[in-house]
């Protein structure tokens, strides 16, 4: 696509296809600073994708049934697939790997999680540095004692932290269908005692929940069995006729939005507590069924992926579609946008030194996106 707006008149086209994955695409998403694309399959495959050369680099099968999230948070690479595990592995021995390994050369994940996958809802997480020796990393998934509820474990010390969020509420809120784990905590306050982290969760129910979670860290660190951690229900919406199927928040944390197996996208606009309801906008498409939606970094735009096979393109200030992209012939159920950062950001979030194994020595400062499903195949396109 040229780098002239979008718009509905002049059809996009996409300006590359990956192709490698023999299965269906369930998850995409880019890592070091866009230098790499992640994708995950049906069958369990993991590729790592070089978006300089647009070739796949890495290539292996970290899970026994489908993927249904990746994600790179520090040197740690983060999986999670239909056969109820998760998996955490140490991003530079990936490097290792030559593309397509086999079985002779894989290698094993540094911690192994035995979570819930029974609902296909993807895990999310939360990471806070609170100083040089020590962070903080969370992981939301659905509850292993009931799909309705949520759990949170702390990954770097390999604690199940909070179980079943939501299971005491009486509500008939059906399976828990996609979650978003966040704080409020500014830099200033990080090394407070306690703290508060947010969950917004949908449900089968077309619900979306807003749950307000604090947790006293420092005593979590004790094996005394203490009142460490508080759950608040701040607010519950039900905007969708049919079961939550995606939802995505703002990178300002200013709004989320919803999509259904139903044709209504929802907009949740916070305020700045997170305590009150908050304001709804909506607007609807021609066919139902939308499989995820992604909002870009920058917040101007988002994107859905449509069992109808196509990617659309909306504002998310007045939720106006601003094109249709159209490729694939089968459904999209994954999307991912590249992340364009400040230069404060990239201060910020230095690069690690074992990215530098992958080749790690330029960045991709362009608006993509990439959408893939059921027809194995990833379109990449350049958003204005």
């Amino acid at each position: 696509m040229s780098k002239k707006k979008v718009s509905s008149e002049t059809p996009p086209s996409p300006i590359y296809i990956f192709r490698g994955h023999a299965e269906q695409i369930n998850s995409l998403e880019f890592i070091e600073n866009n230098r790499y694309l992640i994708s995950g399959d049906a069958e369990g495959n993991i590729i790592i994708w070089d978006m300089i050369s647009k070739r796949s680099k890495i290539q292996f099968k970290a899970h026994n049934d489908g993927i249904l999230n990746v994600v790179k948070c520090k040197d740690k690479l983060i999986s999670h697939g239909r056969d109820n595990t998760l998996h955490v592995w140490k991003f530079n021995q990936l490097s290792n790997i030559k593309d397509g390994g086999n079985k002779e050369e894989s290698i094993k994940p540094e911690i192994s999680l035995t979570v819930n996958s029974i609902n296909f809802c993807k895990f999310d997480f939360c990471y806070e540095e609170i100083s040089d020796k020590r962070d903080e990393l969370f992981i939301a998934v659905p509850s292993t004692e009931d799909s309705s509820g949520i759990d949170i474990w702390d990954i770097t010390n390999q604690k199940l932290i909070v179980s079943s969020i939501g299971l005491d509420q009486n509500s008939k809120t059906g399976y828990c269908m996609g979650i978003k784990i966040f704080s409020n905590n500014t830099f200033q306050n990080l090394q407070s005692i306690p703290k508060n982290y947010f969950i917004l969760a949908a449900y089968e129910s077309g619900s979306v929940i807003l749950w307000s979670i604090i947790i006293n860290t420092n005593e979590l660190m004790s094996n005394e069995k203490k009142n460490n951690v508080a759950v608040e229900k701040l607010w519950d919406r039900k905007e969708h006729g049919e079961s939550v199927l995606s939802i995505d928040l703002s990178s300002d944390k200013q709004f989320a939005i919803s999509t259904s197996g139903d044709n209504k996208i929802v907009k949740y606009n916070f305020d700045e507590e997170f305590r009150k309801e908050p304001l709804i906008k909506s607007t609807t498409i021609k066919y139902a069924g939308i499989a995820e939606v992604k909002i870009r970094s920058d917040g101007k735009i988002f994107a859905t992926a449509g069992w109808d096979t196509k990617i659309r393109i909306f504002s998310s200030k007045s939720m106006k579609p601003l094109a249709i992209l159209s490729y694939h012939r089968e459904s999209v159920y994954a999307l991912a946008f590249s992340r364009i950062e400040s230069m404060d950001e990239q201060d910020h979030d230095k690069s690690t030194e074992e990215g530098k194994d992958l080749g790690n020595e330029e960045r991709t400062e362009k608006h993509y996106l990439v959408g893939g499903g059921k027809d194995q195949r990833i379109s990449l396109w350049e958003i204005y």
